[in-house]
């Protein structure tokens, strides 16, 4: 009997599934939302870089290649999603990630995407597994 997709075999013999998380379509959504946040190539580079510590908006548009404006437009965005925190430090924006919220973004991501399951051993199994 084939193995379905979701399930493989075990050294023993035993067909092995992942549990998914009841995830809700309102649920779904929110996070379809968010990561439209993250679809723009400079917010996740702006954001590979700030993982490194807070930078200036100077820094990040060379970093970038784009124009400050540009840059000061794509990190105003994360900044409205509570991606990224802003302060001044004298005539300069520091900008910082904040961790917290990206790691909750990338834990959502990981238990909608199934990441996140317990695998669980089936063997008594109404499904194709």
């Amino acid at each position: 009997m084939p193995i379905h997709a979701g399930c493989y075999r075990t050294g023993a013999g035993r067909t092995v599934g992942v549990v998914p998380s009841a995830v809700t379509l309102d649920a779904a959504k929110r996070l379809s939302d968010e990561l439209a946040i993250l679809a723009e190539p400079h917010r996740l580079l702006a954001l590979r870089y700030l993982r490194r510590g807070p930078r200036t908006l100077g820094f990040l548009s060379d970093a970038l290649g784009i124009s400050q404006p540009l840059a000061s437009y794509h990190l105003s965005v994360l900044l409205a999603h509570g991606l990224v925190s802003r302060r001044r430090s004298g005539p300069f924006n520091c900008y910082a990630i904040d961790r917290r919220r990206v790691r909750e973004l990338h834990r959502r991501l990981g238990t909608l995407a199934g990441a996140t399951g317990a695998a669980v051993e089936g063997t008594d199994s109404d499904g194709p597994c």
